[in-house]
Order: structure tokens, then C-alpha cells, then sequence
């Protein structure tokens, strides 16, 4: 028996195209990148954490509530852990910020894990037929360790993570206070307003390789108000922190384990030096 781990649900029928049993899937479903992930809670409270957070976020067009996101999280965690120790664990996932966060949660899960545990390195589609994928995966040792440094309140431990480079952009630019997404839905407002899916359009035209969802995309332009009207069209408050002759407030928020804004030891990215930053 084989037990297949993979990032979303649009890569099942491929799999199955395979000759994946579909029973034999987990789809691995977090936004890691949005919101809080704090250190020092076990599995059953982190849970409970970030189905709180993606409550509120309101992700879907139907409200997922919290206690759905909850109950989401629960059988999914129950049934990796209950994978016997002899069982093979595919690992399924792409070279990008989103599925790179998955997967540290997913080998955190796993270290120590007895059974072979491999690697398949997904390409972003077209992907073509997914057998030689599957013969050609790599077998792998999982370890907790960029998932501990994602859940640290000191955003200095992802650089330690090649992977999470893209992650320290999304800290506030201490010119703007803008993270490199929400900058890049200011440019791509520049020019007038869009609708919602010619702004996802835009704003992932930006990205290589791409990684955003558009419910993450839509969440972060709400949070962008007042730079960003409902509308999705640019301010005159945005416009002026756009062209660097303001700078955006902070606000109340975390990346992973680091609790920005009022009242917390506020980061911000320098882009020149490349590296994170105390604030305050």
C-alpha cells in the first residue's frame, strides 16, 4: 500500500490518470502563508488556531466556518498519522512558496516516521503523463526543521530555508510597509480598476513561478483598504504610498510565527540588504 500526499485537489485526477487509486490520496489543504502558525502549539492546537483564522478569512464564495475548517483539519491529520509504519508516503508537490509551506508541515508531521517516505517533484501544468513523474521520485529523510523556522517570531530563521526566500518579501517593506504582493496589487491597480479575475491575472503574471490563489489574492486586497477601495481600484492614499511619498500604517497581522503590527516587536524587509529588519 502506498499512501499519496499532494497540494491541492486539481492534481487527483492526474494521479488517477496514473493509476493512482483515488482512495489511496491525501490532498494536504492549508494557506500556510496567511496568518498565524505559532511555534510551541502541538497538532490539535494549531488546528484549532488556523481553523479560527481561515473562518474569518472567509476563502470560499459559501463562508467556511470554523468549525468545518476544523473538522477539515482533523481528518486529514488523523489520517497521515494513522498511516502504518510500513507504508510508503509519496510526497506530491510543486517548486513553488505555497507548496514549499505545505511540505515542511507535512515532513514535520513525518520525521522520525519509520516507513520510506519519497519525493515527486511536480511540475507546474502542463504536466504531461505523471507515471514517469512517479517512477523518477526521489526517497527523502523528513525533518521538522523549516517548519520550526516558519513558526519562529523572529522571521531571521527563514533565511536559514532556501525556500522560504519569496516568504521574506511578504514582510513590510520598511520604505512602504507594503509586502511585495500587496505592492504588486497596487501596480497592477496603477492603471485603473480591474475586476476581480483580471486582477488575480495581473497579479500572478508577476510571480515566477506562480503560487498565489485568487481567495488569497482577494483577502489581501481587502486588507489593503484603505488603499484599495471594495472595487478593486486604487486610492489616492494608495496611490501616494505606491509612488514612495507615503508610507502604509502598520497593521495587526502574522506571516507564519511573526505577529506584526501595533503592540508586537514589528519586522520589515529591506530590500537592499536583503534581509529582514527590527523596526521598533
Amino acid at each position: 500500500m502506498t499512501l499519496h500526499v499532494t497540494n491541492g485537489d486539481a492534481v487527483v485526477p492526474e494521479l488517477v490518470a496514473a493509476g493512482v487509486d483515488a482512495a489511496d490520496v491525501l490532498v494536504w489543504r492549508e494557506v500556510l502563508h496567511d496568518g498565524p502558525v505559532p511555534a510551541g502549539l502541538g497538532p490539535a492546537e494549531l488546528a484549532r488556531v488556523r481553523a479560527r483564522h481561515l473562518a474569518g478569512r472567509s476563502w470560499d464564495d459559501e463562508e467556511l466556518t470554523e468549525e468545518a475548517a476544523l473538522a477539515m483539519f482533523r481528518e486529514r491529520d488523523a489520517r497521515l498519522a494513522a498511516c502504518p509504519p510500513g507504508e510508503e508516503l509519496v510526497l506530491w508537490f510543486e517548486e513553488d512558496l505555497f507548496d514549499w509551506l505545505l511540505l515542511a508541515q507535512v515532513e514535520d508531521r513525518l520525521a522520525g516516521s519509520a516507513g520510506p517516505v519519497s519525493r515527486v517533484y511536480l511540475r507546474h501544468p502542463p504536466r504531461g503523463d505523471l507515471r514517469a513523474a512517479l517512477g523518477a521520485r526521489e526517497p527523502v529523510v523528513p525533518d521538522g526543521a523549516a517548519f520550526a523556522a516558519l513558526r519562529s517570531p523572529d522571521p531571521r530563521a527563514w533565511l536559514d530555508v532556501p525556500a522560504f526566500a519569496r516568504l521574506l518579501e511578504e514582510l513590510p517593506d520598511v520604505r512602504t510597509g507594503l509586502g511585495r504582493t500587496e505592492r504588486q496589487i497596487l501596480e497592477a491597480l496603477a492603471s485603473g480598476p480591474l475586476a476581480p479575475a483580471e486582477l488575480f491575472v495581473a497579479v500572478a503574471a508577476r510571480e515566477d513561478p506562480p503560487w498565489l490563489g485568487d481567495a488569497t489574492l482577494f483577502a489581501l486586497a481587502r486588507d489593503l483598504a484603505p488603499l484599495v477601495d471594495g472595487a478593486y481600484a486604487l486610492t489616492p492614499a494608495g496611490a501616494d504610498v505606491l509612488a514612495g511619498v507615503a508610507t502604509r500604517p502598520p497593521i495587526d497581522r502574522w506571516i507564519g510565527g511573526v505577529h506584526l503590527g501595533p503592540g508586537h516587536p514589528d519586522w520589515g524587509w529591506n530590500q537592499d540588504t536583503r534581509r529582514p529588519v527590527r523596526l521598533d
